[in-house]
């Protein structure tokens, strides 16, 4: 196998993020959000991806604003990605600053959401609280409960697993996205 260049390798992860958000039943949309707890602890969750910026190097995801993560970045905004794309044996690690944004002012994306998906965005009590059993909550969309993280991304580590032969290499922002190899 032929390994890439660093601009294939930029370009390759950039589609595979393109694709996953591209098609909303392609399972790479799912990735994983790393935060830090209060504790200091690594607190991880399935994430969708919604939209991505390649130009800037960002992403975007929709959560419940009251959700335990978005406290979480509230106190610390630094965050991983983790996305591994089977179909190209290519792990991506993606970190970087959150932004959160909510409510009324990102009115445009809530107006994307489907009806049936608002309930994503309207639980009560809200997520992660104790309930007496699994039926004790209700479902009431909120524009108040939906916020967009805005995740800027300062590295990305992209890893090929590849039976012809392994490769890796990291881009990072405070480099203007020179790409270094690593050993994988």
């Amino acid at each position: 196998m032929t390994k890439p260049t660093l601009t294939a390798a930029w370009a390759q992860a950039w589609a595979i993020l393109q694709q996953a958000i591209a098609d909303d039943r392609s399972p790479l949309r799912f990735v994983t959000l790393a935060t830090v707890d209060a504790n200091h602890a690594p607190q991880l969750r399935s994430v969708v991806l919604r939209e991505l910026d390649a130009e800037a190097a960002t992403l975007y995801i929709f959560t419940d604003a009251r959700s335990h993560k978005v406290a979480e970045l509230g106190k610390n905004n630094a965050v991983s990605l983790h996305l591994w794309a089977p179909d190209h044996l290519i792990q991506l690690r993606l970190s970087g600053q959150a932004q959160i944004s909510s409510g009324t002012p990102i009115r445009d994306h809530w107006d994307t959401v489907p009806d049936h998906m608002r309930e994503a965005y309207g639980h009560v009590p809200s997520p992660g609280t104790k309930i007496a059993t699994p039926d004790a909550w209700e479902v009431r969309p909120d524009i108040q409960n939906f916020a967009k993280i805005t995740l800027i991304l300062s590295h990305i580590d992209i890893v090929c697993l590849s039976r012809d032969g392994h490769w890796r290499v990291e881009f990072l922002r405070e480099n203007n996205w020179k790409g270094d190899w690593l050993s994988p």
